[in-house]
């Protein structure tokens, strides 16, 4: 049966990642007030298996700037809701939504774990060569597998995994309206020249 309500996906995913923090030791340093979601389509399902992104707004260590030669370069300001926005994370749409519940829950847990342990505005680094995920990204999961099952478990019955266990083609068969959140990506500006 069709509702005559409408969604917002960016909204519902803002709502779950808040959740995740709020219950979820190891992310209790992030702040969902400046983290914007939004969301990129992809109709491809074949390619490369991206899901969602997180984007910082900051370089190494959370600098604000960063000199390349002779310029120097900052992200554009993102204000919302009058905070100033750190990071962007983005879903790809369907592809994240098509996903089985319990793996829509590992890759927003994924992409939470990128964020800096500081909240900077820079991503958590692994380690020199690789420092997205590390040497693996298997063991990268590893990092909050256990707390992945313990969210499963405390939701799967609540309506939270009901709007989760909906793939993108029956949530455009269930409301009648579904938007999301769209931005393009951010590059950094330069600012200045060294003379």
């Amino acid at each position: 049966m069709k509702s005559d309500s409408s969604i917002n996906l960016s909204d519902f995913m803002t709502c779950l990642l808040g959740d995740i923090i709020q219950s979820t030791p190891t992310y209790q340093h992030i702040d969902m007030n400046r983290i914007l979601v939004c969301s990129a389509y992809n109709r491809n399902s074949r390619g490369g298996a991206i899901f969602a992104k997180v984007v910082p707004l900051r370089f190494e260590d959370g600098m604000p700037l960063k000199k390349f030669k002779n310029h120097w370069y900052a992200f554009p300001k993102i204000m919302n809701n009058d905070h100033e926005i750190l990071y962007l994370l983005y879903f790809y749409i369907p592809r994240y939504f098509d996903l089985p519940v319990y793996e829509k829950l590992n890759v927003a847990f994924h992409e939470l774990y990128h964020i800096n342990p500081e909240f900077n505005g820079d991503v958590r680094r692994m380690g020199g060569y690789k420092f997205s995920h590390g040497y693996s990204k298997e063991h990268f999961n590893n990092h909050f597998k256990d707390e992945v099952d313990v969210y499963y478990d405390r939701i799967k019955n609540t309506s939270l995994a009901t709007m989760l266990s909906m793939n993108f083609s029956d949530i455009t068969k269930y409301f009648e309206t579904v938007y999301a959140r769209t931005m393009k990506v951010p590059k950094p500006q330069k600012i200045q020249e060294d003379n």
